[in-house]
């Protein structure tokens, strides 16, 4: 996993380009390599390395296009309206970059910068990402700017632009696959080569016709090499990523759930891309440098091929757009303006320096144990949620998911958990039959119902519905002798028919229940428990909180033989990283601020070199060597 930012020079910010001055670029360079950087993103502002104006005739009708005021140079830039000085300094800025061993991404459509828009002057009164003109002059800037520094050997990978569903509104999802399909097509007609991230943040799961959903991951998936999440912690709009403190468990791992989410539903590498900590007044820089610490470890156990801090250098001596706008655009870096290393790039070291001296050159991947499955209906916010308490509730019970989107990328799997399912196409006829038919094959599937419809709903579950009704009051759940609080629409009052009961509400109305059925099994929760945890600060660390672990309890039972090593701690979290048949590599990670000595269980086929009296400092990593019996 490569290291490093999100770059805009020290002294200006996204005015860098105009305000050129290759000696802070070489200095902030040097500092940022002294201090472990690996990889840089680095954005070339569209309006300014395209500087295209219109030149009207009667009537408004196009006559010409302009740059700085006078007719384009006759030259290949020139005809495609780029600024050949920003071209050279964009040059300079890799040549540097290559000196000091740092590789670029680059997303080549920066119109939209931190709630800035830069879009070109001829452009501005255009939809540009539907209008026919726009996309024309979009294409030859694209074209123009990688067939020029594509021989740098710095830039690594090229990226379509820097959150381009944020561009403008598009009313459809056939208009981001066009646009979409345009960028990536264009800039591998340049260079084939090297591959094309995503740069989009804020994307969920959908159908590829769906009309609710406008920039799908699928849609990026299909087009691009890289899905590229933008994780930030505390962020508007997942309530999951901001119920808890930083240095949290969930907080921590809700970098990894949405850099899982993003490329497992499309089966891609995916990277956390931007991750920053927003304001001081969010939090300090001591609790900034161990949330940094926890994310790297955790990113770098669950596969994550780069991870990217937004951003080099605070910018609050920067008295323009965005900076004067946005409270949040102002103390995002790892070094204070004057070039001061703040407290996290201690994290940054210590986590390097981890790793430089594995014992390995590579982590291989981690093993996954169940299928959690994405369903149709769901809002993002929701969908977060559901993903985010699943791979909690996964990880304290000792196991690993694999995210997909209802029957796509169809996976074979002991365990299929399928959360919050909402609405009455959640899942389409023969994808249930499809789960149905492993059901009987031997597999387990778990539901947890929001507001849906199901059918075959009492062959497979041994319920039938007596009565269903909206909630006046959350139900409160006896389960294993602890009492779980759970919001929810509606009250589904069953009658049991063959099912076991797990669990039952306050008047005796069943819950949770299992049946056998076939040579698997049928597990239905009848409450919206992953999008409810979702909602509960503290809900996986705080000791006054039921353990809400206990629900997935009967789901690990299923799949408990699968695994080499075991903890019972739940802030110690465990990936099984198989090198081959008989020799396995387990990372375990303290999720909690205190250090822990946790006693690890060995499955009696395999033997570990040291599980002993290790202790794991706090938001830190220990590997254990796994060998199988012979």
């Amino acid at each position: 996993m490569k290291i490093g930012c999100n770059y805009w020079a020290s002294h200006a910010g996204t005015r860098m380009w105009e305000l050129w001055d290759e000696e802070v670029v070489r200095n902030d360079f040097k500092l940022l390599a002294a201090n472990g950087c690996e990889m840089l993103r680095v954005f070339p502002i569209w309006k300014l390395f395209q500087p295209i104006e219109i030149s009207h005739t009667c009537g408004g009708w196009v006559k010409d296009v302009y740059m700085h005021g006078k007719p384009r140079p006759d030259t290949y830039c020139g005809r495609a309206g780029v600024d050949e000085e920003m071209i050279r300094r964009f040059r300079r800025l890799a040549e540097i970059a290559h000196e000091y061993n740092m590789t670029l991404r680059v997303p080549i459509v920066t119109g939209w910068m931190s709630g800035s828009f830069y879009c070109p002057p001829a452009l501005e009164k255009t939809n540009i990402q539907t209008d026919p003109f726009a996309l024309r002059y979009m294409v030859k800037y694209i074209r123009c700017f990688v067939r020029m520094l594509k021989d740098c050997p710095a830039i690594e990978e090229w990226e379509l632009g820097n959150e381009c569903n944020n561009l403008e509104e598009l009313h459809n999802s056939h208009s981001a696959w066009l646009w979409t399909h345009l960028v990536s097509s264009a800039i591998r007609l340049e260079d084939p080569d090297r591959k094309v991230a995503s740069g989009m943040h804020g994307l969920r799961a959908a159908d590829e016709h769906s009309w609710d959903c406008v920039w799908s991951i699928q849609t990026q998936g299909e087009l691009c090499d890289r899905m590229t999440p933008h994780p930030y912690p505390h962020s508007g709009g997942k309530t999951a990523a901001k119920v808890d403190s930083h240095d949290t468990i969930r907080t921590i791992l809700e970098p990894v759930v949405e850099m899982l989410y993003y490329g497992d539903i499309v089966d891609l590498p995916a990277n956390v891309e931007e991750i920053g900590t927003f304001s001081s007044s969010y939090t300090s820089e001591d609790l900034k440098a161990t949330f940094l610490r926890g994310a790297l470890f955790n990113c770098w156990a669950y596969g994550s091929s780069d991870f990217l801090w937004w951003c080099a250098f605070d910018q609050a001596h920067l008295k323009f757009p965005p900076y004067h706008w946005s409270a949040i655009e102002r103390e995002l870096g790892m070094f204070y303006k004057d070039g001061r290393p703040k407290k996290l790039m201690e994290s940054f070291r210590e986590f390097k320096e981890f790793k430089d001296n594995l014992p390995f050159d590579e982590l291989p991947p981690f093993q996954r144990d169940a299928v959690c499955i994405a369903t149709r209906g769901v809002n993002m916010n929701d969908a977060l949620s559901n993903a985010c308490s699943t791979l909690l509730l996964a990880k304290q019970n000792n196991f690993d998911i694999l995210y997909r989107f209802t029957s796509e990328h169809e996976t074979d799997a002991p365990l299929y958990i399928i959360p919050g399912v909402t609405g009455d196409q959640s899942l389409y006829g023969y994808e249930w039959d499809s789960l149905i038919e492993k059901v009987k094959n031997g597999a387990v599937v778990y539901v947890s119902m929001d507001t849906c419809a199901l059918s075959d709903f009492t062959e497979f579950f041994g319920v039938e519905v007596s009565g269903r009704e909206i909630r006046t009051a959350p139900a409160i759940v006896d389960f294993d002798g602890e009492k779980f609080t759970i919001p929810a629409e509606m009250k589904t009052s069953l009658n049991v028919l063959d099912a076991e009961v797990l669990a039952c509400e306050a008047d005796g109305n069943p819950v949770f229940v299992r049946k056998k059925y076939g040579n698997g099994w049928c597990y239905l929760m009848t409450l919206p428990l992953e999008k409810a945890i979702g909602n509960v600060p503290g809900a996986f660390h705080k000791p006054e909180q039921p353990a809400w672990r206990k629900f997935y309890a009967p789901l690990a039972e299923h799949i408990s033989s699968r695994r080499r090593v075991s903890c019972s701690n739940p802030l110690v979290t465990l990936t099984e990283h198989p090198t081959g048949d008989d020799v396995c590599w387990a990372v375990a990670i303290n999720n909690s601020n205190k250090p822990i000595t946790p006693v690890f269980n060995v499955n009696l086929q395999w033997t570990a070199e040291k599980t002993e009296n290790i202790e794991i400092k706090p938001f830190t990593a220990k590997l254990l060597k796994l060998v199988k019996k012979k």
